[in-house]
């Protein structure tokens, strides 16, 4: 009897442990200064790519995210520098930023904040649709 007993318990175990071992994560925070740098790609007439490179410092209490970057841009490229304040959330797989919307993968995590993520999507530019790749690193 107790032989079954114990056997009963060890199966018992062996069956919860699959649902402790995938208890859902918690989302990681964007906080603070990343280093941040993207590309996007229009294939809308001859094609445009379009490069960004600067820093997003985000404010997880305000939920806005601060950009101060240079872009490379235009038929006859040039460098623009552009600053400005945009909304943002973040959920386990998504990302929004300045009202677009990304797939967002999370690397390493600190202290329940996102050391590194890469993220893409579609935004609208002008009457085209184009494809935005980007990725973010904790300063």
């Amino acid at each position: 009897m107790l032989k079954n007993i114990a056997s009963a318990a060890l199966a018992a175990g062996m069956l919860c442990a699959p649902a402790l071992a995938h208890a859902p994560k918690a989302v990681p925070s964007l906080s603070g200064s990343y280093v941040y740098s993207g590309a996007e790609n229009c294939p809308s007439g001859e094609g445009s790519i379009h490069q960004v490179s600067g820093t997003l410092t985000f404010d997880p209490a305000s939920g806005k995210a601060k950009l101060d970057a240079y872009f490379v841009t235009g038929d006859a490229p040039e460098i623009l520098r552009v600053k400005s304040t945009q909304d943002y959330t973040n959920s386990a797989a998504a990302f929004s930023l300045a009202g677009n919307s990304y797939h967002i993968t999370y690397g390493p995590v600190q202290g329940g904040v996102a050391a590194y993520a890469s993220f893409i999507g579609l935004v609208q530019d002008g009457t085209a649709n184009c494809g935005f790749q980007g990725a973010i690193t904790l300063q």
